[in-house]
């Protein structure tokens, strides 16, 4: 059976209603995913499945541009949530993995990530001008690391959970 575009819709077991390519019965090629919430998926399917880029975009207006692989977002990819936090970056099976920046309650990360947290190398800029650069571990500032404060001091040593030891 070879590709074709669907007349009928595809139905997804959790209620999505695909249209778009289909082959061998399933989603296959480009197509579109609405669920009755108002959330919403267009790009690349194969097998059925999410996969090389896309754009998946909730009912709160959050929305997430880039790569996936086997449902998961995974490679380079932009999340945008509701409140205005960005991250542009690298995932890994659905979490902010690698190298990347993210925009949150007006900080500025730009740095390695490790299961959705900060982890190694980064640098973490605050509203006020503050600025630390150094190692993460587990989201919090580990390792050494440097501390820029607002007046100009620089604070430099080894970090412990977030703490300066």
């Amino acid at each position: 059976m070879g590709s074709c575009y669907s007349q009928v819709p595809y139905i997804f077991p959790d209620g999505g209603i695909y249209d778009g390519e289909i082959k061998d019965g399933l989603p296959d090629g480009k197509g579109k995913i609405i669920w009755e919430n108002g959330n919403q998926f267009e790009g690349f399917f194969e097998k059925g499945k999410k996969v090389k880029k896309g754009t998946f975009k909730w009912s709160d207006s959050s929305h997430y541009e880039g790569e996936f692989l086997n449902e998961n977002f995974h490679g380079y990819g932009e999340y945008r949530w509701y409140n205005g936090n960005i991250y542009k970056g690298n995932w890994v099976n659905g979490k902010m993995e690698g190298k990347g920046i993210f925009n949150y309650d007006g900080k500025v990360y730009d740095g390695e990530f490790k299961n959705d947290k900060k982890d190694g190398i980064g640098e973490l800029l605050w509203p006020n001008g503050q600025i630390y650069i150094g190692n993460w571990k587990n989201g919090r500032q580990h390792g050494e690391g440097k501390l820029i404060e607002t007046n100009g001091q620089v604070i430099e040593g080894i970090w412990v959970k977030g703490k300066k030891q």
